[in-house]
């Protein structure tokens, strides 16, 4: 199975798939975005190690089931009500400059189950289902808008581990796939919510 789709901005071309390889056990979300002005795109998300140390988060994207669709999101996690958080893994951004182009892979192991920084728990209670459309979400910012130039959290590397962007776009593409197994959490989790959700 194959699925794909492109989306034409002003500054950028997305170009996007999900694959399945009925020989492997996983599904591949795959993206390139070739920019056409310096942009920054919030595609690092992250985690900690035990020393505390910042990794790239294991899951590479988070997942949420809503109705017949896979949302797919590189933006903030939604926060759960009523909590103070510590730490809310907010994502860091890539830096494209004009005319590259920025691609990656990421494996999304079937059936794929919901997980984002803020809802670790994939052995929680869940259902098996099986949804018909993928929406990809991540948020974007061309360096024209922004009156200074980004900057690396304390004492990293921009270009290793991202950098810091406020004031983000949103970009929402969806796209029709054939019955992709997913785990639905049973319990509750905090979904992220786009534009005409009830």
């Amino acid at each position: 199975m194959h699925a794909s789709t492109t989306e034409e901005h002003a500054t950028f071309t997305l170009r996007w798939s999900v694959e399945v390889d009925g020989s492997a056990p996983h599904a591949t979300l795959r993206y390139e975005l070739t920019a056409r002005e310096e942009l920054y795109v919030s595609d690092r998300l992250w985690d900690l190690d035990r020393t505390g140390r910042r990794i790239a988060d294991p899951y590479g994207v988070y997942r949420f089931v809503h109705g017949r669709a896979l949302r797919l999101v590189f933006a903030q996690a939604p926060l759960p009500p009523g909590i103070a958080l510590r730490q809310v893994y907010k994502p860091l951004s890539s830096r494209i400059r004009a005319g590259e182009t920025h691609r990656r892979a990421v494996p999304l192991t079937l059936p794929v189950e919901e997980y984002s920084s803020l809802a670790r728990d994939v052995g929680s209670p869940s259902e098996r289902d099986h949804v018909d459309r993928v929406t990809l979400v991540f948020e974007y910012r061309p360096r024209a808008e922004m009156p200074a130039d980004p900057l690396p959290p304390a004492r990293e590397d921009g270009d290793a581990v991202g950098f810091i962007v406020h004031d983000m776009h949103r970009l929402v593409s969806s796209v029709a796939v054939q019955a992709l197994p997913v785990q639905r959490r049973t319990g509750y989790i905090p979904r992220i919510a786009l534009p005409g959700d009830a």
